[in-house]
């Protein structure tokens, strides 16, 4: 949005560009009151509907579940996003490295497949190294229990 803000200014037409974005800020306040006003009426739709059916202190129940589950979801999305940018950007280097490495396990699958035609005793070297990685895996998780 700073750009085409820039691009106003160089060619003098900025103040119709700032009127039509304080327009466009007030409807979308508008918007978002009304957007509040919707989901208010729904949970009260919803909580009428569920107190008929159940009964008021079933519905109460079932309601301060939803919203604690809620509450839940929301407080891991915090601390997941609340992690230090460094953990976040080592996580995303190890994904990319991960990615990297699958393309290139990929492409050069024809070349593998051809030479395991030809010899296939070098099959069993990726087998066992599978076999051993599952069995150190297993090792490792009992011995954490």
């Amino acid at each position: 949005m700073l750009g085409p803000l820039i691009a106003k200014l160089l060619t003098g037409e900025a103040g119709i560009f700032i009127a039509r974005l304080k327009r466009m800020a007030v409807l979308y306040a508008l918007m978002g009151v009304a957007a509040l006003f919707l989901v208010i009426f729904l949970l009260i739709a919803a909580w009428l509907w569920a107190a008929q059916s159940v009964g008021t202190l079933p519905a109460a129940l079932y309601f301060a579940l939803g919203f604690l589950v809620i509450v839940i979801a929301l407080y891991v999305g915090v601390l997941i996003i609340g992690r230090p940018p460094k953990e976040r950007a080592s996580d995303r280097l190890q994904r990319d490295v991960a990615s990297i490495a699958g393309i290139a396990a990929v492409s050069n699958l024809p070349v593998i497949l051809r030479s395991m035609k030809r010899r296939k005793g070098l099959l069993i070297l990726p087998v066992a190294g599978v076999a051993i990685w599952g069995a150190l895996r297993a090792f490792a998780s009992r011995r954490n229990l």
